[in-house]
């Protein structure tokens, strides 16, 4: 219940904060504290504090300049602390989850008069493992240390990152470094630090010799004593599949809340898909036949996992011999060329993809399939009853099979492989079984790759939806979660995210309008195009007769496409000297392209950016740096991606229109976060103009305009 302590507690702390700050109070912003906080305050539990009420969640759809952080700070915590409940912030991107704990929380802690805790939480993948370190920095000094690493792929390091490890050692030694990759210094490569990190499968937890100086244990302890976390949707998905309350606070101990929530089905899809090449499969058999065959000098004779071992040996036999009848059996019985397939030219490479209609798996694969599915059950076995008994003889336990120094240097390995084989499995056990009647079936389909002088066929399934995955396992586990960003609509309403995120009944939802002026402070511009952009050819050689006109006397402009070919070939056909002034998202990192951009525009320079999809939110380029956005056609999805027809053909078969139903929607929101990269700032400026005929020529079209931002229209 929303007390009146509580109500005039949340009330002090937002009057304290804009007074300390010397800020206005925002309408929108007012209107997101008082939804989130009657929503939290109509939440019942019982003495034990487990939640009686139905579970349902609250969804706020926030315009740009609202203040989104800080009103749900005001009201979540208050509430979180009354109710004894841990509150979970998580974002989409790493860089707002920085931004939440270095700035925006100290800023409510100092001014609010709030009293909380507050820690970030990062994934095991994001700090140092010493052990792994320890090995890199042994590895030529003793090869017997350095062993097992060195039998696994990309298990050690080269001559040349000795220099960099050294200088991490060092710096961790005397405190000048915590192990967090993003606070070391310098960009280090996914490469290099793969090599001295580890997952949940290759760490041995408080057996581990380095555990009471282990950097991603210090920071776990951060977390205990915290009534604020903050996370990011990977991380929360990540905990969501291993059940819950392993990383992060149990659910229905937890308070969410999802910014940049639109995100979140599409990374939980990402998370429960599986896929594997098939030759790729085999190279690993055969590591795995070399890495046990090392292990086995190393076990004591009357061990009771040499059966293991040898049992690990004979199986691959089979498993290997499978997959190559697999493989024949696709590559030779698959119409490669039909027309759901998408060939794409990759430099000399090449791919095709061959979706399986509806997701089903014809009759002539299913045998081998399930065979495959046991075979990988028995392996997964064998390889964990080996690392259970390593973990034994690192606890040192009399009938244990390794001296437990031996058992330190291979317990990474077998977690390594074991990771590797249940993944197989996984994949496996998603082709060989039946999809759930009336749920969306799964996405299922293959991937050829050919390369100069090697081919391989790759596996891949996926959910169609993520929302049976997200109710199941956190809107009705969890005491209650929020829902915020500045796009969450599509057309006008919330029944996209609603299906795609599978939110309760009677879900409350709220769109908050953006404080801007878009009237008066920018213009949408809506060239009439001769061309239609199905006609690719057509409309590529538009833009390019037009866009000078359009980036004429603009400091800093951006270019948007749909497709890394238009793109390409749009700049190829400018004129040499105006296309001196633009930069592709090709040419060097998302950051640098920025950090470049600004550079230009500072000194007075004309500067415009060619990107992609990743160029349409994330962008934040205030004032001078950005007054002019271009968007080349309606994002809508490609219309072949497996996942994307997949879901197509199901809603065909229940009597729906997919165009309408969801590729219009996800378009239309695309288009917003698009043209939301102009106004970031009360005081930002410029135009945007979208070079689409489709907006007046189609009925989807005018939905599509009367959902983007009150910006001043001028039909050119």
């Amino acid at each position: 219940m929303l007390t009146d302590q509580l109500k005039t507690d949340i009330q002090s702390a937002y009057s304290k904060f804009l007074s300390n700050k010397d800020y206005n109070s925002r309408y929108g912003q007012r209107q997101m504290i008082a939804e989130f906080a009657r929503y939290l305050g109509e939440i019942d539990s019982d003495s034990n504090g487990t939640r009686k009420s139905k579970h349902k969640v609250c969804v706020v759809e926030a315009g740009t300049g609202t203040g989104k952080t800080l009103a749900y700070c005001i009201s979540a915590i208050p509430l979180a602390l009354h109710h004894q409940k841990k509150l979970v912030i998580s974002t989409a991107t790493t860089a707002l989850q920085e931004q939440i704990v270095a700035k925006d929380l100290p800023d409510v802690v100092k001014n609010s008069g709030l009293k909380f805790k507050f820690a970030l939480a990062k994934g095991r993948g994001r700090y140092l493992c010493l052990s792994k370190l320890d090995a890199q920095l042994a590895e030529g000094e003793n090869s017997q240390d350095s062993l097992p690493l060195f039998m696994i792929e990309n298990g050690l390091g080269s001559a040349d990152d000795k220099p960099l490890f050294q200088t991490m050692l060092s710096a961790y030694a005397n405190q000048q470094w915590d192990g967090d990759r993003d606070k070391w210094p310098d960009n280090i490569e996914h490469k290099t630090w793969s090599l001295i990190t580890t997952d949940n499968q290759q760490c041995s937890n408080r057996r581990c010799s380095y555990f009471h100086s282990c950097s991603y244990y210090e920071s776990r302890k951060l977390l205990e004593d915290a009534d604020v976390i903050v996370a990011n949707h990977d991380l929360v998905l990540a905990d969501l599949s291993l059940g819950g309350g392993v990383v992060l606070p149990a659910q229905d101990e937890t308070i969410y809340v999802f910014d940049e929530a639109h995100h979140l089905a599409d990374k939980a899809l990402g998370h429960f898909a599986v896929h594997s090449p098939l030759k790729g499969c085999q190279n690993w058999l055969k590591q795995l036949t070399k890495v046990v065959a090392e292990l086995l000098p190393y076990i004591k004779p009357s061990s009771r996992i040499k059966t293991a071992v040898e049992e690990i040996t004979d199986i691959t036999k089979p498993i290997h011999i499978q997959i190559e009848a697999m493989y024949e059996q696709f590559d030779q019985s698959l119409d490669w060329d039909a027309g759901n397939d998408r060939f794409s030219p990759q430099g000399r490479d090449a791919q095709v993809v061959y979706r399986f209609t509806e997701g089903i798996v014809p009759d002539e694969f299913r045998p081998s399939c399930t065979e495959l599915k046991k075979l990988f059950i028995s392996l997964s076995r064998l390889i964990d009853e080996i690392n259970n008994d390593i973990i034994r003889s690192i606890d040192e336990k009399p009938d244990s099979s390794l001296d437990k120094e031996d058992g330190e240097r291979w317990f990474p390995v077998m977690g390594s492989l074991l990771n590797r084989a249940q993944s197989y499995q996984e994949l496996w056990l998603f082709f060989s079984s039946d999809d759930i009647k009336g749920q969306p079936p799964s996405a299922r389909w293959l991937v050829k790759k050919v390369f100069d002088n090697y081919e391989d066929i790759e596996m891949f399934g996926s959910p169609l939806m993520a929302d049976s995955l997200l109710y199941s396992r956190l809107w009705s586990q969890c005491y209650g979660a929020l829902l915020t960003s500045a796009t969450l609509t599509s057309l006008g309403n919330f029944n996209r995210l609603i299906n795609k995120s599978g939110l309760p009944d009677e879900s409350a939802c709220l769109q908050v309008n953006s404080p801007f002026k878009y009237s008066e402070v920018a213009e949408l511009r809506l060239p009439k195009m001769k061309s239609d952009p199905s006609n690719s050819a057509a409309h590529t050689e538009e833009i390019i007769e037009i866009l000078p006109h359009f980036v004429e006397g603009q400091k800093g402009s951006l270019v948007l496409f749909s497709s890394r070919k238009q793109m390409n070939d749009v700049l190829d056909g400018l004129e040499a000297d105006f296309r001196n002034t633009i930069m592709t998202q090709d040419e060097m990192s998302k950051q640098e392209v920025i950090r470049e951009h600004k550079r230009k525009i500072d000194e007075g320079e004309q500067s415009t950016i060619f990107g992609l999809a990743s160029f349409s939110e994330g962008i934040d380029l205030p004032g001078d740096y950005l007054t002019n956005v271009l968007i080349a056609k309606i994002p809508f999805a490609v219309p072949n991606d497996p996942i994307e027809a997949g879901l197509s053909e199901w809603i065909e078969s229940r009597g729906g229109n997919p165009f309408m139903e969801t590729s219009v929607p996800d378009a239309s929101t695309k288009l917003i976060q698009a043209c939301g990269r102009l106004l970031r700032t009360e005081t930002d400026y410029g135009q945007v103009a979208l070079f689409d005929s489709r907006l007046s020529s189609r009925r989807y079209g005018k939905m599509i305009l009367d959902s983007l931002p009150p910006f001043k229209r001028r039909y050119d």
